[in-house]
């Protein structure tokens, strides 16, 4: 185990660290890379799927004006009670208050914060008329809650929202969610649905997450400016797929493809397959549940309909209450690794400081980080050390520490259960690792004559067991 000299290192452990699943299961336990979404083992006694629908699918301006789009909105109930018709529970989330709110009060879309949150708090009762009325007509209940990011910064509170939600569908009622716009802050804001609809996906341990856009499916770039654009129908691995995503979106919603895109990342790093589709045609997603992506890399296998759907990854960590609260974390500052720190992860390894090559940012002990190698995340995590402690032994061995710091300190970076990967472990444990020799430093002086020392950027899993 680690030796912790500490007490703040010890009160990290006690408070950050709940009570953890015991060991890693095999990976067929939790490995739904290619099963078919109703195929999946679910977590719950019926499969979860998660919907998003943003404004852009929900409303159209007519120049000056907007106005519902109630084909589209009409189909969207008739799926969701379709799902519920065979067996699925359905969680909505949906955008829409400020747009509602324009509508409601005969404005243009405010620019002004204060004004924004008073037309959103005219628009989001409009919008929940508007799918109370819909959904009674296929003899469903709505309810709603309203969600700002502070709800998942605190896991305690987080329980209590997730408790409701899984209370509500317990009860037949499809809740729908939406980012509390009348009250948040822009430092509590999520910024889009599309993040919060991955969060709850992830937080809900759902089986698939499905976000409506007004396009078909994801392209190299955007094909209404760019006629070499290329359809993208299956993504076998989300966090490395490269588009063109610089134009900006409809204008009447706050996302776009790039924040979709990172909402699919989100959702496959934790094991759950995401679905981009046109929402004018929502009963498409009903001839994917049965899709089965191809095992064979080589093999392009055709989508049952037009869409996008995003493999979830082969979990080879144990995705835990804590690793999808990390997720849910805003981040603080980035950490970028060397070779074989970054190798070390992929083993499932804790994080030391002698792995790490740079700190950026401003962050405090126990603050969640985005972890970077070669340009690229590969994983978030809680550190042990504030930004300013790790800048003086970033790259340092840990029998350093005491006299670099000036008392002692833990030699992890980051406990392995407290890290999350967000790339394949695969790719990790590709990277080529060149063994360097590095002189033991006392201070800033090297002592002459002094041995050369080899040290590992990793140690042993201490913290998932």
């Amino acid at each position: 185990s680690c030796p912790i000299s500490d007490d703040r290192c010890q009160q990290t452990r006690s408070t950050v660290l709940p009570l953890l699943m015991a060991g890693y299961p095999a990976a067929s336990e939790f490995s739904h890379r290619y099963s078919s979404i109703s195929g999946r083992v679910s977590k719950h006694d019926r499969p979860l799927v998660v919907l998003k629908v943003g404004t852009s699918s929900l409303l159209v301006s007519d120049g000056e004006d907007q106005r519902v789009q109630l084909g589209n909105v009409a189909q969207l109930v008739e799926l969701i009670a379709e799902l519920r018709r065979k067996d699925y529970l359905v969680v909505l989330i949906s955008s829409g208050a400020v747009g509602m709110g324009c509508i409601k009060l005969g404005i243009k879309k405010p620019s002004n914060l204060r004004t924004k949150q008073a037309v959103a708090a005219a628009g989001q009762s409009q919008l929940m008329r508007m799918y109370e009325d819909l959904f009674s007509t296929v003899r469903l209940r709505v309810a709603q809650l309203l969600i700002s990011q502070s709800d998942f910064m605190d896991k305690e509170h987080w329980g209590n929202v997730k408790g409701t939600i899984i209370e509500c569908l317990k009860l037949g009622v499809v809740p729908v969610i939406n980012e509390n716009d009348s009250t948040n802050t822009a430092e509590l804001r999520f910024g889009d649905n599309d993040n919060l609809a991955a969060l709850t996906a992830v937080q809900l341990e759902a089986d698939a997450l499905c976000l409506f856009t007004d396009v078909n499916c994801l392209f190299t770039a955007n094909p209404r400016t760019n006629p070499d654009a290329k359809a993208l129908h299956l993504v076998r691995e989300p966090w490395a797929v490269q588009v063109d995503t610089s134009d900006a979106g409809s204008g009447l919603g706050t996302g776009g493809m790039f924040t979709k895109i990172l909402a699919a990342r989100t959702a496959s790093v934790s094991g759950i397959p995401c679905i981009l589709m046109n929402s004018a045609f929502p009963k498409r997603l009903l001839d994917l549940l049965d899709f089965h992506p191809p095992e064979d890399p080589a093999k392009s296998e055709e989508l049952p309909q037009v869409a996008t759907y995003f493999m979830a990854m082969d979990t080879a960590q144990t995705v835990h209450d804590t690793r999808r609260w990390i997720l849910s974390l805003p981040v603080s500052g980035e950490m970028t690794l060397d070779d074989g720190a970054a190798r070390a992860l992929g083993s499932k390894k804790s994080l030391l400081p002698a792995g790490i090559a740079k700190v950026e940012g401003r962050f405090l002990r126990n603050e969640a980080v985005r972890i970077r190698h070669g340009g690229n995340e590969i994983a978030r995590g809680i550190v042990n050390f504030s930004s300013e402690e790790l800048e003086k032994i970033a790259g340092r061995s840990s029998s350093e520490f005491e006299q670099l710091l000036g008392y002692p300190a833990c030699s992890e970076a980051c406990y392995r259960s407290n890290l999350i990967l967000t790339t394949s472990a695969e790719a990790l444990l590709a990277i080529e690792v060149v063994p360097k020799l590095r002189t033991t430093k006392s201070g800033s002086d090297v002592k002459r004559g002094q041995s050369l020392s080899r040290e590992n950027s990793f140690s042993s899993d201490a913290g998932a067991r």
